[in-house]
């Protein structure tokens, strides 16, 4: 689809282009509206992405949870458009992977999708609505439908658009959490955490 293409391309220059004081900022935020969350609290299993580059950084996310002693799982690329959840006890287990991005080596426990609890999940672009932009590796798409858990998408506001183009395809999130505040999706009314 050239429209997904064409506007994925918009987006990942614009967050390039997002100042560092910004995006640590934001990152913060967006981190302490994730610890606060029931689902998070309640969580045993977490699955998080590695954020790299000008994406959300999720290293100090990562660490976090790890010292509250909750399982964390990371994701390590399986194949085209296949990935499985692995279990970490540190970053330093971390090498660079597929397309340059920090994972886990292959002998890391596997935790099967439905014993997870929460997934966090990186986009490009999303919507409040929930819809979510990827990088177009359908990663995500493929692995969403195995797993019952709760999916929050973490997003910087300066990142929301409008028009983000669904396919039958597209998986939906559960909340959106952006730095201002998180954003559950079916019941616009149950907005929380504004600060």
């Amino acid at each position: 689809m050239t429209e997904k293409k064409e506007l994925r391309k918009r987006c990942i220059e614009r967050m390039n282009a997002l100042p560092q004081d910004y995006c640590r900022e934001a990152d913060e935020k967006i981190f302490s509206e994730i610890l606060a969350l029931p689902e998070y609290r309640s969580a045993r299993t977490v699955f998080c992405f590695v954020g790299m580059q000008a994406e959300i950084r999720t290293a100090v996310l990562i660490e976090e949870m790890l010292r509250a002693g909750k399982q964390v799982a990371v994701p390590r690329c399986a194949g085209k458009g296949i990935m499985h959840a692995h279990v970490i006890r540190s970053l330093a287990e971390l090498r660079p992977g597929t397309m340059g991005i920090l994972e886990p080596s292959a002998e890391a426990p596997v935790v099967a999708p439905e014993a997870l609890d929460l997934i966090l999940l990186p986009c490009v672009s999303a919507n409040r609505s929930g819809a979510r932009l990827g990088y177009g590796g359908g990663f995500y798409d493929r692995y969403l439908p195995k797993s019952p858990a709760f999916r929050a998408l973490l997003i910087r506001e300066r990142m929301l658009s409008d028009e983000i183009p669904l396919e039958p395809h597209d998986q939906r999130v559960d909340a959106l959490i952006t730095e201002i505040a998180v954003f559950r999706i079916g019941n616009q009314s149950e907005k929380e955490g504004v600060s």
